[in-house]
């Protein structure tokens, strides 16, 4: 059997990540301290497809939002 590795896809995960905090009017500060993170530079870094937030915070984000894990995942 050949097995052909998914990637995620940042971008289209920053975009989803990006509407929740539109749809719910939550600023990148608001989030970081809600996560307690120690700056809002690194959700920046989430929403523009650099970066992907930890299990952890994107389980966080989900329950603050009220939106399942999987709403969130986009593979390539």
């Amino acid at each position: 059997m050949i097995y052909t590795k998914k990637l995620l896809n940042k971008k289209a995960i920053g975009e989803k990540l990006r509407q929740a905090m539109l749809d719910n009017h939550t600023t990148y500060e608001e989030l970081a301290y809600n996560l307690e993170l120690n700056s809002p530079r690194v959700i920046y870094d989430w929403v523009n497809g650099i970066k992907l937030p930890s299990l952890e915070n994107l389980i966080n984000i989900c329950l603050m939002f009220n939106n399942k894990v999987e709403d969130f995942i986009v593979l390539l």
